[in-house]
């Protein structure tokens, strides 16, 4: 069984996203995650980043938050699509360095959850 965690911009949550596009398309295994089409899929964390009020270097309880994750190691975590400066098409250094974080700790990260176009557009983590 394949274990998953959804990475989301806590702006974006926090204000106008209820998460519903990334959970119907983990559920229906669509977007991204069409890969596991033919696996047992368990979503294992849904979590925000800090709205980018600090840097992930300065922000304690983020840290923790990364370590959680890296302690429950799923196989993948996506990324979803709020977490991409719409303006400058990419993610945000925070995002990124939590990226980095998981890849180096053996965990696949993933670019996206549902389909969108600015999906298509970038490819930076």
């Amino acid at each position: 069984m394949k274990k998953v965690a959804i990475l989301v911009c806590n702006n974006a949550v926090g204000e106008k996203c209820t998460g519903a596009g990334c959970i119907k398309a983990f559920n229906k295994k669509t977007g991204t995650f069409e890969k596991y089409r033919t696996e047992e899929v368990e979503l294992q964390a849904f979590f925000q980043c800090n709205g980018c009020d600090k840097s992930l270097e300065e922000d304690e309880e983020l840290k923790k938050k990364v370590e959680r994750i890296v302690e429950i190691h799923p196989d993948a975590v996506h990324v979803g699509i709020c977490t991409i400066n719409k303006e400058h098409r990419k993610h945000c250094e925070t995002i990124k360095k939590m990226a980095q974080i998981f890849q180096d700790s053996g965990i696949e990260v993933v670019s996206g959850t549902h389909d969108s176009e600015i999906l298509k557009m970038i490819n930076d983590i």
